[in-house]
């Protein structure tokens, strides 16, 4: 059995080729019938237009005659949205790219500049919310990347997550279905891995122990920073009763040096894991 990134790899490029064989009205034999090449449209600043489909000279005519949009018989224009899907260039990205501490640290370096902009008390709680909600969401999706990445990198991963996880555990399946989901298997582990919502530490924690070997400690601080985070994501900054959160320069300060601290310790111990 291939690897799961492998696996990924072949089918976000096979639901590339679906699209653009809808986009052209042909079918998809149709399209592996035909030469092209797809080129990225940009301008003189680096901004990406769209994309230019250019066919050979040599393709049958009665499948270039039925392509939609053709331009002087040899290329259609296309739009930078039609041939990308925003969950499968996500996906990609976390598959691909194993630093995923780097982009980590990128998107948190900006914060102590933040935290030092002149402005009203208003407006001056509004920024430490969003602050604090960026914060959070920033370590929750280090720690999707980063389990991804790792899962989908090891068939041996990606056995102990289905044989760990209790979510998996509770599927049954017919005589039947059971060859079907074999061979769908990498699928329904990649399906599920997007599907995760990375806030629930009382589904992410186990998880990363269970699969990984990684023991996430005391980490209350965070399970406190994830609820005030719905409160500053939901009601702009207020919880249930109307009161305003807990938020203040030290606070973020201090949620960056944890998260910061927590992150580094992930990393170390995944780096070892691949290293293995």
């Amino acid at each position: 059995m291939g690897s799961t990134k492998d696996y990924w790899f072949d089918r976000i490029e096979e639901q590339k080729k679906i699209r653009l064989a809808n986009l052209l009205e042909i079918t998809e034999d149709e399209l592996e019938k035909i030469a092209y090449d797809i080129e990225a449209d940009y301008s003189k600043d680096g901004l990406l237009y769209g994309y230019v489909v250019r066919f050979g000279d040599d393709n049958d005519p009665s499948i270039m005659a039925k392509i939609d949009g053709l331009t002087s018989g040899s290329y259609v224009s296309l739009s930078q949205w039609d041939l990308e899907d925003p969950e499968e260039d996500e996906l990609q990205w976390e598959l691909v790219n194993s630093e995923q501490l780097e982009m980590f640290n990128k998107q948190l370096a900006e914060i102590p500049a933040m935290l030092q902009v002149e402005t009203n008390q208003s407006a001056r709680f509004s920024l430490l919310v969003m602050l604090h909600a960026h914060v959070v969401s920033t370590l929750e999706h280090f720690l999707s990347a980063t389990f991804i990445h790792c899962v989908t990198s090891s068939d041996k991963l990606t056995r102990k997550l289905i044989e760990t996880d209790p979510e998996f555990g509770k599927r049954k399946f017919t005589v039947n279905e059971v060859y079907a989901q074999h061979s769908n298997i990498k699928s329904t582990v990649a399906a599920y891995l997007k599907g995760i919502i990375f806030h629930d530490m009382r589904k992410v924690k186990p998880m990363y122990a269970e699969v990984l070997g990684c023991d996430f400690g005391d980490v209350s601080w965070l399970f406190r920073a994830v609820r005030v985070r719905h409160d500053c994501v939901h009601r702009a900054g207020y919880d249930k009763e109307g009161k305003s959160v807990a938020v203040s320069v030290e606070s973020i300060v201090e949620l960056v040096k944890n998260c910061r601290e927590f992150a580094e310790r992930i990393d170390a111990h995944v780096q070892k894991l691949e290293s293995e």
